[in-house]
């Protein structure tokens, strides 16, 4: 199993947003979530962890297509509303790739493609046996 598999299979955030995997290759994600009911704030607006979310995972996604990693800085600025019904879409490139870190640019847009959030984070690599080693018990990479 490659690593983007792996790493889709394991994280149980993604199953309980019911996210789908649009896109990934090497460096390059897309998956997508809806917006429902359960993910509503109190001003009836997508909630910003939603968007964090799906941008989250596909560069979680984007980064372990390349190397392990763990994700270590996060800046986001959500510029619009995500509406109930709506398709949110998370997308990760990595555009810088050095032997310490690497960085992705973030993008959410909705449905329609006008953007809800940007931003960028970084991963650091891991050891595949750091990475293995830190899973619960009875999981393993």
């Amino acid at each position: 199993m490659g690593r983007i598999e792996e790493v889709w299979n394991a994280d149980r955030l993604i199953g309980d947003f019911g996210m789908k995997l649009l896109e990934a290759r090497e460096g390059y994600a897309r998956v997508s979530a809806k917006v429902e009911e359960r993910f509503l704030n109190a001003h009836n607006i997508g909630h910003g962890v939603l968007l964090f979310a799906v941008a989250d995972v596909a560069f979680a996604l984007s980064v372990i297509s390349v190397e392990y990693a763990v994700g270590v800085q996060y800046s986001m600025n959500v510029v619009r509303a995500a509406m109930p019904g709506d398709e949110v879409i998370g997308e990760s490139r990595i555009f810088h790739k050095g032997r310490q870190q690497m960085v992705c640019e973030l993008t959410v847009t909705d449905g329609s493609g006008r953007v809800l959030a940007r931003g960028q984070a970084t991963a650091l690599p891991v050891s595949r046996s750091a990475y293995v080693e830190k899973q619960p018990e009875g999981k393993s990479g």
